[in-house]
């Protein structure tokens, strides 16, 4: 589903910066924002006080506290362990994708609070909860005992779904990556904090030990080739064919770190993990590299196993695109940067041109709809400075003044969008341009910055 834009409440507040940036300041007061951290605040302020161009820092100010400013529904830190329900943004709703994708790059700053680490833990065991009540779903309703209402969801009236759907279940869609997004947020947490207290816990050991059953999913024939089938995209659209490519790869990524997670403490699910996650990966390599009669050697989005591919790419992650950022390819290997021109061109059919934007879109969003994730991975994949720069100037264009992404604008108007709040392109948003503070800072910081 998506939603075009209403009347937004863009009431500036002032700021330090006041008047060196064309974007308002929209967070919150802090008596109102949903949930503080002083090292995410930190270190905001230490980038925005070196970034040459105060637009960006602004955009960055916005919208990288998005997540904790505005989508922290319930935090519970509770007697044995927390749990946390983020909303998507304007849908009241907990995605197992957009929610690791909101809080995956507070992460690594969760040791030095607190708090933070409850909170980020609070969200693995959130959704390992809410996979327990129902594997095949890809969003949920907050539990009971947070006391949030259950709206019902206007677009899922009239689906029919086998299992039933749950109680705690707000759209049930097999879509692979939801499942996957638990367990990259799993690892990413325990590589970065050390924790690995809840690798033992049954709730979420128990979402590990049914993996088998998660990939038993109908859908169109397809076969058997060793990859798994997923029966919707990222983008919560169905798939054309069932063997969905970048989730797959996302998958074989995952399940060699659950392998390295839990070799000690789970050795049986762990060798499992390790052996599916090289059949998998060999599958994509022996079975969805084709030709395109204008480019060779490609990977396809989707394949049946029997011959049949759709050559295309979809912005919502993962996608081909983000194939390298995920830890499945590097980004200088033949294949991907063949994929990669493929998906840049005019032969991917969601990729828009108009007289000043370019970029990948969704058919989630139709035709001529530039999603900004897509232009974030395009910097995050991208070895070259010009083109870093040049899509950076497409990101500050497509805000169309809010200060905030959005989750799509039209080619050729900016001020042409969906969704206005839409927190994971928030958080993408901000973990581009903590990429390049770390990786290029020549690119947007002055000469005497520290990366934090």
């Amino acid at each position: 589903m998506f939603m075009f834009k209403s009347s937004v409440n863009n009431e500036e507040t002032t700021t330090k910066t006041e008047n060196q940036s064309k974007f308002p300041f929209v967070r919150p007061k802090e008596s109102e924002r949903k949930f503080c951290s002083p090292i995410i605040e930190k270190v905001i302020n230490n980038m925005t006080l070196k970034m040459k161009d105060k637009d960006l820092a602004r955009l960055f100010e916005n919208c990288w506290p998005n997540t904790l400013d505005t989508t922290v529904a319930w935090f519970n830190v509770g007697e044995d362990f927390p749990r946390t329900f983020i909303v998507t943004g304007d849908i009241p709703a907990m995605w197992l994708r957009d929610s690791t994708n909101q809080v995956i790059s507070y992460v690594p700053y969760s040791k030095c609070d607190d708090k933070l680490k409850n909170l980020i833990l609070g969200v693995i065991y959130m959704q390992a909860e809410l996979i327990i009540c129902d594997p095949y779903a890809n969003a949920y309703y907050a539990p009971p005992e947070s006391k949030l209402p259950h709206p019902k969801n206007p677009w899922s009236g009239t689906d029919i779904t086998t299992p039933p759907p749950s109680s705690a279940t707000w759209e049930k869609k097999w879509e692979l990556d939801s499942l996957v997004s638990f367990l990259k947020l799993s690892h990413n947490y325990w590589h970065n904090t050390g924790d690995d207290s809840f690798l033992t816990n049954k709730i979420w050991l128990t979402r590990n030990t049914t993996e088998t059953l998660m990939m038993e999913g109908i859908g169109a024939p397809v076969r058997r080739i060793g990859l798994v089938k997923s029966q919707f995209r990222p983008s919560d659209d169905s798939t054309t064919f069932p063997f969905l490519i970048p989730s797959n790869a996302f998958a074989s990524v995952e399940l060699s770190h659950l392998h390295e997670m839990i070799d000690s403490t789970s050795p049986d699910i762990a060798k499992k993990a390790k052996n599916l996650s090289q059949i998998i990966r060999e599958s994509i390599y022996s079975n969805a590299i084709i030709s395109h009669r204008h480019f060779e050697n490609i990977l396809a989005y989707e394949i049946d196993g029997y011959g049949s591919s759709n050559l295309m790419d979809d912005a919502n992650l993962p996608s081909l695109l983000s194939l390298p950022y995920f830890g499945f390819i590097d980004n200088n290997d033949k294949i991907y940067l063949k994929t990669r021109d493929f998906v840049l061109s005019d032969w991917n059919k969601f990729r828009f041109s108009g007289e000043k934007f370019n970029g990948v879109g969704s058919p989630h969003t139709g035709l001529g709809y530039i999603w900004p994730m897509s232009l974030c991975m395009k910097i995050l994949t991208s070895t070259n400075d010009q083109e870093i720069l040049e899509t950076l100037e497409l990101l500050k264009e497509s805000s169309a003044g809010t200060g905030l992404m959005h989750e799509s604008f039209y080619y050729n108007d900016p001020n042409n969008y969906t969704r206005s709040w839409f927190a994971w392109a928030n958080s993408l948003f901000g973990e581009t341009i903590l990429h390049l503070a770390k990786e290029k800072p020549y690119l947007i910081m002055i000469d005497d910055f520290k990366f934090i």
